[in-house]
C-alpha cells in the first residue's frame, strides 16, 4: 500500500506539470481511429514503474505506455498513467492515474489518483477485507456505493455514445439506458469514483483494456458495489463491463443485457 501511494505522488508531479499545457499529441491507432498520448502519459507511468520496481524488482509491469514485464509466479502492477487522455489534452478535469495490483486472480488493490481535485481513491478487496476511501488534504473517509436503488430510479454514467459502435452493444447500451431514470456522459475512470461515493447507481462501458479497468475493481467492491463483464463473469481482463452499486441492482441490469440479445 504504501509503495501504491509512493507510486501516485510520482506520477501527479508530470501529470500536474503538463496539464492544460500547449502538448505535441500522438495518434497510437491507424488513420481513421484516435488514440492519444501525450508526454504526460509516458513521464507518469516512468515515473509508477521506477517507483514499484525499486521496491518490487521481482514484481510484473504492465502499463499502457510502456513494454510488458510478464512475471507469471509474481504480483503484477496494472496501470494506466492517464485514463482520460482526450479529457485531459482539452482541459478538463476529469482523467485520473490508475494504479491496480493483480495477485494472479483478480486486482486487490486500486488507486484513482485525481490530483487536480486533490482525490484520492483507495480500494483494498482481499478475502478478509474490502473497504474504499476517498483521502485528501482536509482528511480521509470510508465509502460506501447507494444501496437500495432499483433500474427504474437509477442514475447511469458512461464516457461517451460512440464507444458503444458495434451493433450489439449499441442494443446493450440502449436497452440499460431506456431503463434508467438518468444517463450522463463523460468522466472515464471518474464514473467510477462517482459510483463509489453514491452519487451514480450504474456505469457500463464496452471496449475497455485490463490497464482500464483493474485498479477500479477494489474500488467499487471495497464501496459495496458490484463490477463484472457483461456476461457476469471477472472484470480483470477489460472488455465490456458493467459496474452498479448493489447486488440487487446489478442483478436487474444483467437480465436487461441479456434480454437485448
Amino acid at each position: 500500500m504504501s509503495v501504491a501511494h509512493k507510486a501516485a505522488d510520482a506520477a501527479s508531479v508530470p501529470s500536474m506539470a503538463n496539464f492544460r499545457q500547449v502538448l505535441d499529441v500522438h495518434n497510437k491507432e491507424q488513420p481513421g481511429r484516435f488514440d492519444p498520448v501525450t508526454i504526460a502519459d509516458r513521464e507518469a507511468e516512468q515515473a509508477i514503474r521506477q517507483v514499484v520496481l525499486d521496491a518490487f524488482p521481482e514484481h510484473g509491469f504492465f502499463g499502457e505506455e510502456s513494454e510488458r514485464r510478464i512475471k507469471t509466479d509474481q504480483p503484477m502492477w496494472i496501470v494506466d498513467p492517464i485514463d482520460g487522455t482526450r479529457a485531459y489534452i482539452t482541459g478538463s478535469p476529469l482523467w485520473g492515474t490508475l494504479i491496480a495490483l493483480y495477485d494472479g486472480s483478480d486486482a486487490v488493490l486500486g488507486i484513482l489518483e485525481q490530483p487536480v481535485l486533490q482525490e484520492r481513491y483507495v480500494g483494498q478487496s482481499f478475502s478478509n477485507v474490502s473497504s474504499c476511501d476517498l483521502i485528501k488534504p482536509s482528511g480521509s473517509k470510508r465509502l460506501h456505493t447507494r444501496q437500495g436503488v432499483s433500474c427504474s430510479n437509477a442514475i447511469m454514467q458512461t464516457t461517451a455514445p460512440e464507444f458503444f459502435e458495434e451493433r450489439s452493444a449499441a442494443q446493450v447500451f440502449e436497452r440499460v439506458k431506456s431503463s434508467v431514470e438518468m444517463v450522463r456522459f463523460g468522466g472515464d475512470c471518474y464514473c467510477y469514483a462517482l459510483l463509489a461515493m453514491g452519487f451514480v447507481d450504474v456505469v457500463i462501458e464496452a471496449t475497455l483494456q485490463p490497464y482500464d479497468i483493474a485498479a477500479l475493481i477494489p474500488i467499487i467492491k471495497g464501496a459495496g458495489g458490484v463490477i463484472t463483464q457483461w456476461d457476469g463473469s471477472s472484470a480483470v481482463n477489460g472488455g465490456s463491463v458493467i459496474a452498479c452499486g448493489s447486488q440487487q441492482l446489478h442483478e436487474e441490469v444483467l437480465t436487461l443485457i441479456q434480454s437485448s440479445g
